[in-house]
Formats: structure tokens, sequence, C-alpha cells
């Protein structure tokens, strides 16, 4: 039984490590806490763990062919599986925390993967395990990051059909590194050049994205709220379609359609309140409000129903953002 050296393991396992921390560290508004990026980590170990008995299954019955396709098929679904999950629950809305999130639980994967492979091969060079902690690991970590962007930027137009491409886009690119096309090493320093630079301009793009999103939309939760709190609502264009809805639809399902108005514009208020003390480098007192305020909107949402919710849409959006900023909880 081969012993684990210190210096593969760490060969093996740091860069991607490092990899993470940095793009976590990049992100100006810290969307994601260190339970969340812990939480996407376990959930790729999960993966790994999953997928090995169904590789090696594989390998046995289709052999090589297998290794080209079927292994990234499978080790792909299963590692977009914790993240497809986090954006169709609003626990992921943006670009930045998307590729965190992916690249995470590529991470956790790799390094499951990686401790079965010093377990199983025989002493082999430092080599080896530099190409599988540079490359292979980062290809994860970097392929579930990109399978993520893909899918929270076309979820709210696409909702579950934005997976399919954005998983057949993941499964790609592992084949491709997979394919053998180039030597190790060279697809090593591919990945270790690329990946770096198409993070770098999604983490720019994303960040002036949210930061219009917050800076424009602060305003608009502000000038509710006022009105609201001054007796006016109803006199502007909103509250004017908010009571001609009294045609369509009871008057007890109208006055909850008022209340989610009011309790969305509080929370996203406070939302983006907690966001710019982030950017500003302060860190946000927890408010014990927000659960009771998520938990009325969740009751409220049920009792305005579907049809409700798409009349009120013109009010309170429903985009990726909007829905992630209701379900961020402290």
């Amino acid at each position: 039984m081969p012993q684990l050296g210190l210096w593969e393991v760490l060969l093996s396992l740091v860069p991607v490590i490092a990899f993470l921390v940095s793009l976590n560290a990049l992100d100006t508004y810290r969307l994601l806490s260190i339970g969340s990026i812990l939480s996407a980590l376990v959930a790729g170990c999960v993966a790994a763990a999953i997928s090995y008995p169904l590789n090696s299954w594989g390998f046995l019955q289709w052999g090589s062919g297998y290794a080209l396709l079927g292994g990234p098929a499978l080790e792909e679904c299963a590692k977009a599986a914790y993240v497809f999950i986090c954006i169709a629950r609003h626990r992921v809305g943006f670009p930045v925390d998307a590729a965190v999130t992916g690249f995470a639980v590529g991470s956790g994967f790799s390094l499951i993967e990686n401790l079965v492979y010093l377990y199983q091969m025989p002493p082999t060079s430092m080599l080896v395990w530099l190409v599988r902690g540079v490359g292979t690991a980062t290809m994860h970590g970097g392929a579930t990051a990109i399978v993520a962007i893909a899918a929270v930027a076309m979820f709210p137009r696409w909702r579950w059909f934005a997976f399919l491409p954005a998983l057949a886009l993941g499964i790609l690119i592992h084949t491709l590194y997979n394919s053998g096309v180039l030597p190790p090493l060279e697809r090593s320093a591919v990945v270790l050049i690329t990946l770096p630079i198409l993070l770098m301009v999604v983490f720019r793009q994303s960040e002036k994205m949210l930061a219009r999103w917050l800076h424009n939309k602060m305003d608009d939760d502000l000038e509710t709220l006022n009105k609201i709190e001054s007796g006016v609502f109803l006199e502007s264009p909103a509250g004017i379609y908010l009571t001609s809805l009294r045609d369509l639809f009871k008057p007890e399902i109208v006055a909850d359609m008022f209340c989610f108005l009011r309790l969305s514009a509080e929370l996203s208020a406070k939302s983006k309140s907690e966001l710019m003390q982030l950017e500003l480098g302060f860190t946000p007192e927890p408010d014990p409000e927000r659960a009771d305020i998520v938990k009325e909107m969740g009751h409220l949402e049920r009792s305005i129903g579907v049809a409700g919710r798409s009349a009120l849409a013109p009010l309170v959006p429903a985009s990726a953002q909007d829905r992630w900023e209701q379900f961020r909880m402290k």
C-alpha cells in the first residue's frame, strides 16, 4: 500500500485551494459567507465520492472511450447539481458568486480525486502531481465555475432549461482537456493562463453590473417606501396600477400584494445597505428582522398565487438578482 508523501499532497491540493482563496478575495461585496464556500467544497467532495464507483464501472465496461466522454459527462453532472440547486433556490444571483461557488465545488471534487490517485498510484515524479494540482484540479474548478456563470446568466429567462447548455459547455471543456490534444504540461499551462484571464473579465463585468443594480434600484426602493409611509403611494403610477388589479383579484389578494410590495422594498433596501457597507469595508450588524420578513413574504407569495405574482411583476421584478436578495440571509 503506497504511502502518501507530504510534498505530493501539497502539490496536488494547494494550487487549487490558493486559487479559490484568491477568487473569494476578489469579491468586493463578499456575496458568499465562509460557510457557503465550505458547503460548496463539501458538495464537491460528495460529488467525487459518488462519481468514483460509477466511473470505475464505466471504465470496466467501455475502457478508454468512456474516459473521453462518459467520465466528463458524469463528473460535470455530479459537480453541477449543487450549483444548480443554489441558483434555483436563489442562493446565488450574480456571476461573481456563481464563479466562486462553482470553483469551490470543483475544488472539493479535485481534493478527493487527487487523494484517491495518491493512494492508488505507485511512487512517481513530483511533475505528475504538479500537473494534477495545477492542471487537472484547476480544470475541475474552472469548468464548474464556467457552468455556474453560464447558468446564472441564462436562468432568469430560460429557467431550468438554462442548465442544459451550461452543463453542455462544462462537459465540452472537460472532454477537450481529456482528449490529449496537447501534452499534459501544455494542457496545464493553457488552463493556468486562460482561466485566470477569463474569470478576471467575468469578475470585472459582474461587479460593474452589481454596482449599477445596487445604486439604481436603491433609489427606487427608497422612493417606494417614502411614498407608502407618506400615504401618497396610491396616487403614483405604481399605486394606480395596483388599484386597477381589484378588477381582476379579490380585495384580500390585492391587500396581500400591497403588503408584499412594501416588504419587498424594505428587504431590498436593507440588503443593498448591507452590500454598500461591505463595499466600504465595514461588517454590517446581523439584522434580526430579516428572517421574519422573508418568512412573511413567503406566506404572502403563496397567498397571492402564480397569477397574482405575474400581475405584480411590473412592480416587484423577479430577476435572479432581485430574488437573490430576498433569500440572502446572514
